[in-house]
């Protein structure tokens, strides 16, 4: 069991470029695929901690790994939407906030495991929250651009897009203060 939050992770990074696929390709065919897939990888991010938690199998890869995985799916999937034009005009700006913040925040931490009192950037309570926020947002979005019959969807799902960019806005500045 102490293997499988860490499996978990790793199916995640291996299903997304399944999931960036199949969103670009537009086949009408593979909507449900589509949603199942993005379910799939968004639970096995929850459960591959809850599990670690849970069985006290937490290791210094899952912590490393994890974080990355969350990043990948978020980064990816956003410019794919920019791609697919599912994010557009105003709302580029959080898109564009949340990949600086994630790419700043990964350079932060490799900054900060390299000082001499070696500093560790522990996943906060905030940080957990802005990735809820930002997977579910990106899940509304999906939905709403796929399923046009459901576009009110993706006007909730841009509203939550930006209430996640301001939650990442925080977590970032508490990062950076937890460091300097």
């Amino acid at each position: 069991m102490s293997k499988l939050p860490n499996f978990l992770t790793l199916l995640r990074i291996f299903l997304l470029p399944l999931l960036i696929y199949l969103i670009i390709d537009s086949n009408s065919s593979f909507k449900l695929a589509i949603l199942i897939l993005f379910i799939v990888i968004a639970l096995s991010d929850y459960f591959d901690g809850v599990i670690a938690r849970k069985t006290n199998s937490t290791s210094e890869f899952g912590k490393m790994l994890d974080p990355i995985a969350d990043k990948l799916f978020v980064v990816l999937l956003i410019i794919t939407f920019i791609y697919n034009d599912y994010i557009n005009e105003i709302n580029l700006i959080p898109a564009y906030l949340i990949i600086f913040r994630e790419i700043f925040i990964s350079g932060l931490r490799e900054y900060a495991s390299n000082l001499p009192e070696v500093k560790k950037i522990d996943v906060s309570i905030l940080g957990k929250y802005k990735t809820a926020f930002q997977i579910l947002s990106l899940f509304l979005i999906l939905i709403g651009s796929i399923y046009l019959d459901l576009q009110p969807l993706l006007n909730i799902g841009i509203y939550l897009f930006w209430l996640s960019t301001i939650i990442t806005l925080i977590s970032a500045y508490q990062y950076y203060k937890s460091i300097f």
